[in-house]
């Protein structure tokens, strides 16, 4: 929920907690704070109290939330969001509008402060006309509003009136979903909806740290505790089967009975359990379904694991890969962009003299508007692919991840056990960037072309690489 920040002062504080009151008599456990959208990768200043609400019941004494504090993704520029080409938006002496700015020019609050020229000498000045005084921005915008919408701004020497798409694009909504609506609403009523509308990157921010904060209720401090373990295993842990055996074993198993509190389960509780592999391309690996026996009720609850066995702390490990058509069918990829991702996993040739590789191309070898491109794809489609790639999607999709790290040579084995939530918010966190060796980094995310397979066509499949062992030991970070 949101709201202008002026809530926080209305009748001397009196209004705010009354809401809180009726939030909390309504059954909800309420946090708020206030954030500007200029924090979240946007440049529009936009000062909102945000709540976040939780039902009661739903969560533990354990449970809190913070809100953040800052964007993870890519942040955009003014003269990013600023590009509409229409050339009716042009402001010029040609409009009757324009003699009342210049008698607005003159009023007692502008009189001699400002001339034409000087005005129009800076290009992507902002200026807010809904005020009786004029005031000025400098490579950001006031706060968009529902109604009056007088925002001008310089470019080319001349001055626009703010279009409904450039003010989507100030709320951070991806430019292909402004596209869509684009001429099929009126700029008017665009400019209203998208005035009363919330920045969608505080939005999306807001909503991970929620989740992140939800797939860690359940545990108790004593819990969370032993979510990481390690253990002596001489010959376990070479595939999944074993974690399967030790869940249908795990009455004897001190193991299996480590993974099912850190999963917050009551031992006592447990009547039984039984763990299948699934079959197929699924997220999950493991599928346990646990029995549990409370008071005179008896429910089945069904968890899914997805299963990483790793030996090396440092090295990176598939977590997706698939041809570009199943992810276009995904992901909606524009075409342009699909076009740039055929070179990159060679699909198709080098479309440029002396490549690195004759096979494909490297991100750092397309040109900068292409590169931005790409990127700007990665970005728009951050959540949504950080989603399919580690959890999945439908009824077999990864509820949790356990991460077996067996060192060679060593009999010693390291684990963890973390909700999906946490594991996206984990991998999913930071800037989508190119690196100095030409692969993409989605956050902790590095994305590549296959390559090996003795030079078969599925070296050409796009993959998705992490490092899980950064969840065993989470001061560790992933190379680029």
């Amino acid at each position: 929920m949101e709201n202008v920040k002026g809530l926080i002062n209305h009748d001397k504080g009196n209004t705010l907690k009354v809401v809180l009151k009726l939030l909390a008599d309504a059954g909800y456990r309420v946090y708020h704070k206030v954030l500007n959208s200029l924090d979240f990768g946007v440049p529009q200043m936009r000062e909102r109290i945000y709540f976040v609400g939780v039902k009661k019941e739903l969560v533990d004494d354990y449970f809190s939330y913070e809100f953040p504090t800052k964007y993870s993704g890519a942040t955009q520029s003014l003269e990013e969001c600023l590009i509409d080409s229409d050339e009716k938006l042009i402001f010029d002496e040609s409009l009757p509008a324009y003699q009342t700015f210049l008698k607005y020019l003159d009023n007692k609050y502008n009189k001699d402060k400002y001339n034409i020229d000087e005005l129009l000498s800076k290009e992507y000045r902002v200026l807010d006309t809904r005020q009786s005084d004029l005031r000025i921005y400098e490579g950001k915008t006031p706060t968009l509003r529902r109604g009056r919408h007088g925002i001008l701004y310089v470019r080319d020497g001349k001055f626009r009136k703010l279009s409904g798409y450039e003010a989507l694009l100030l709320q951070k909504f991806p430019k292909k979903y402004a596209e869509k609506v684009r001429g099929k609403i009126s700029n008017q009523k665009l400019l209203q909806q998208t005035g009363n509308a919330m920045t969608s990157s505080v939005i999306e921010e807001i909503a991970k740290n929620l989740m992140s904060a939800i797939g860690e209720q359940s545990m108790t401090q004593k819990e969370i505790l032993i979510n990481r373990g390690s253990t002596t295993a001489k010959n376990g842990f070479k595939n999944e089967t074993f974690v399967v055996e030790e869940f249908n074993n795990w009455k004897e198993s001190e193991l299996s009975q480590s993974w099912l509190k850190a999963m917050s389960y009551n031992l006592e509780e447990i009547e039984s359990v039984k763990a299948t592999k699934i079959k197929g391309s699924y997220k999950a690996d493991v599928q346990v379904a646990i029995n549990i026996e409370i008071k005179l009720k008896s429910l089945i609850d069904i968890q899914n694991l997805q299963v990483k066995l790793v030996s090396n702390p440092k090295g990176f490990n598939q977590i997706d890969k698939r041809w570009l058509k199943s992810y276009n069918e995904l992901w909606d990829i524009p075409s342009n962009v699909y076009e740039l991702l055929q070179y990159f996993t060679g699909e198709k040739k080098p479309k440029i003299d002396n490549p690195r590789d004759e096979r494909r191309m490297f991100a750092n070898e397309f040109s900068q508007d292409e590169q931005q491109l790409l990127l700007n794809f990665f970005n728009d489609n951050k959540t949504l692919i950080v989603n399919d790639i580690l959890k999945g999607r439908g009824k077999l999709s990864a509820e949790w991840m356990l991460v077996i790290l067996k060192l060679k040579d060593t009999e010693t084995v390291k684990w963890a056990l973390e909700p999906i939530n946490k594991v996206l918010n984990h991998f999913g966190n930071g800037e989508v960037r190119i690196t100095p060796r030409g692969s993409f980094k989605i956050g902790n995310i590095t994305v590549q072309r296959k390559g090996g397979d003795n030079g078969r066509e599925t070296a050409n499949m796009l993959q998705f690489k992490i490092n899980p062992a950064e969840l065993v030991d989470k001061t560790k970070k992933g190379k680029n």
